[in-house]
């Protein structure tokens, strides 16, 4: 994808930042992801600021990155959860 002319590229939730951020610095691109959406926001099982944190901590070492999530939110998720990730993502800017 990186390779194929655009000005960036989306990552999903399973894709490493750092690995897509080599390809995208040497493709100089940008990209954007990954919050892990389905155990922050669905299963409940990851901490929401603890994983803006690792996104912001990697992403910020590439030219280009975009804090975003890492997939849509197509399943009931409880919106105090979600409130809590945007907190901490205006918190770390």
């Amino acid at each position: 994808m990186a390779g194929s002319g655009s000005h960036s590229i989306a990552i999903d939730e399973c894709m490493a930042l750092s690995y897509v951020g080599e390809i995208a610095q040497a493709y100089h691109i940008g990209f954007i992801g990954n919050l892990h959406v389905s155990s922050v926001l669905f299963e409940e099982t990851e901490e929401a600021a603890a994983d803006v944190q690792r996104c912001m901590d990697e992403g910020q070492r590439f030219h280009g990155y975009v804090f975003g999530l890492g997939g849509p939110l197509t399943q009931h998720i409880t919106c105090s959860r979600l409130e809590e990730a945007v907190a901490a993502y205006r918190a770390r800017r």
